[in-house]
C-alpha cells in the first residue's frame, strides 16, 4: 500500500470490514478506535444515521441525470445557506477537491486575465499536475510558466516569505494565491495571521485571487466554521469537501459574490453535483446544525492536549480542534509509533515522521483520552529506543 494512503507500509494496516461512529472493525475480529476518520472526512463518524437515512432514501432515485435539474439541488442549497461565509455562494459542487481547486485555478485565470498561480510548499491542494505543482516538487521536471512555489513557515522566516510573494506578485502573472492555512499533510504547520493578512492584502492590490483551502479544516474540524475566519480573512474562493458529506465524495468551490462562473471557467463534470453528492452534503449540513461543533472540537482539543503534554524533548503537537499532528522527530520514530497505534487497538494516520490524529468530533472522550495516553506512552519508549 503506498504511503499517500495515509498509512505507511510498513505498518501492514488491518482490513476493515466495518466502520460504525468512532470504531473499526478488521477481518480478524479485531476493534479499533479510530482516530483517522477517512482522511478526517468523517466529522460526524461513521455510519451517521441521519445521513445514511438520507443517502438510502436517494439511492432509491436517480444517481446521474446528465446536468439536468432535480430537487436536491435546492435541498443543497437551503441546507448550506447557515454554514455560508458572509458575502459568499456555493457556486458549484465538485466530486473531489483537486477538481475544486482546479476550477478555482479556471476562476481565477478568467476574472484575473493571468495564467500563473503561487503556492507554498507542503499544502495539499491534490494530485494533478498543476495542484500538485503548487505544494511540492515532484521531481519530474515539469515547469508551468508563471507559477511560483514559495516555503512555507517551517522553512523560512515569514518575513523572507512575504518578501518572495511581494516580489512573485510584482511579475504580473500571477492570478491566484492559494493557501491552506493549517497544513494537514506537513505536520499541521499554520502561519501567524499578521502574515495571512499581509499576503491577503498585497493579493489583492496585485489584482490576483486569494483562494484558502478549507478542504480539510472547513466545517469545524479545527473547531471554527472555517480556518481563514480565525484569521479574520476574507478570501475571493474558497475550496470545501471532506467534513460538509461526512465521507461521500464530495467537493465545491465557494465564491465572494463579485465573482460569477462563466462557461469559459469550464465548470461541471459528468458526476459534478449529482442527486447522491446533493443528498449526503445536505443531511450531513443538517445534522451539522443540530451539534454544538466548536464545543465538540473544542473538548476533543482538551483531551489531546492533556494526554500529550509530556512529550519527550524534539517531539511536537500541533493543530487545534480536532485536527492534529504529533511530529515524532523522525520517520523512523513515526514507524515505531505506527506499529504501536495499531497493535494498541488505535488507527491513525501516518505521513514521514508525522502523525496525524483526526477523530470524529463524536468521539468517545474516554475512549480518546487512553487512546492518547498510550500514544503518548509509546513516544516516551520510541524516543529511548
Amino acid at each position: 500500500m503506498s504511503s499517500a494512503s495515509g498509512i505507511a507500509p510498513s505498518a501492514e494496516p488491518p482490513v476493515i470490514v466495518q466502520a460504525f461512529h468512532d470504531t473499526l472493525l478488521d477481518d480478524q475480529g479485531r476493534h479499533y478506535l479510530d482516530l483517522f476518520s477517512g482522511f478526517g472526512a468523517c466529522l460526524l463518524g461513521h455510519g451517521r444515521p441521519e445521513v445514511v437515512q438520507g443517502l438510502a432514501a436517494q439511492v432509491q432515485g436517480p444517481w446521474l441525470l446528465g446536468g439536468l435539474p432535480h430537487p436536491q439541488t435546492a435541498q443543497l442549497v437551503q441546507a448550506f445557506a447557515p454554514h455560508l461565509p458572509a458575502g459568499m455562494t456555493l457556486a458549484s459542487l465538485t466530486s473531489t477537491g483537486m477538481e475544486a481547486a482546479e476550477l478555482a485555478i479556471r476562476v481565477a485565470r478568467v476574472i484575473s486575465g493571468r495564467a500563473g498561480a503561487l503556492g507554498f510548499a507542503g499544502s495539499m491542494h491534490g494530485k494533478s499536475l498543476a495542484t500538485a505543482y503548487l505544494g511540492w516538487d515532484n521531481h519530474d521536471g515539469v515547469q508551468l510558466p508563471g507559477w511560483q512555489r514559495l516555503p512555507f513557515v517551517d522553512q523560512a522566516d515569514e518575513a523572507a516569505i512575504l518578501a518572495d510573494a511581494q516580489q512573485a506578485l510584482g511579475s504580473g502573472q500571477i492570478g491566484a494565491v492559494f493557501v491552506e492555512t493549517m497544513q494537514g499533510s506537513n505536520g499541521a504547520h499554520e502561519a501567524s495571521t499578521g502574515f495571512y493578512r499581509q499576503l491577503a492584502d498585497m493579493t489583492r492590490r496585485a489584482g490576483a485571487l486569494l483562494v484558502c483551502d478549507e478542504i480539510l479544516t472547513g466545517f469545524y474540524r479545527t473547531g471554527v466554521r472555517f480556518r481563514f475566519e480565525h484569521h479574520g480573512l476574507q478570501p475571493d474562493a474558497v475550496l470545501v469537501g471532506k467534513a460538509f458529506a461526512n465521507g461521500f465524495p464530495a467537493a465545491g468551490l465557494l465564491l465572494a459574490r463579485p465573482h460569477a462562473l462563466q462557461p469559459r471557467m469550464l465548470p461541471g463534470s459528468t458526476f459534478a453535483g449529482n442527486p447522491l453528492a446533493c443528498a449526503a452534503v445536505a443531511h450531513t449540513l443538517q445534522v451539522m446544525g443540530t451539534l454544538d461543533l466548536p464545543a465538540l472540537a473544542g473538548e476533543v482539543a482538551a483531551v489531546v492536549r492533556e494526554q500529550f503534554q509530556d512529550l519527550p524533548p524534539g517531539w511536537a503537537l500541533r493543530g487545534a480542534g480536532a485536527l492534529w499532528v504529533l511530529d515524532c522527530v523522525t520517520p523512523e520514530a513515526g514507524r515505531r509509533m505506527l506499529h504501536a497505534a495499531f497493535r494498541s487497538g488505535v488507527a491513525v494516520g501516518a505521513y514521514g515522521r508525522w502523525l496525524r490524529i483526526m477523530p470524529a468530533a463524536t468521539v468517545d472522550r474516554a475512549r480518546l483520552a487512553q487512546a492518547c495516553a498510550r500514544l503518548s506512552l509509546a513516544a516516551r519508549e520510541a524516543s529511548h529506543a
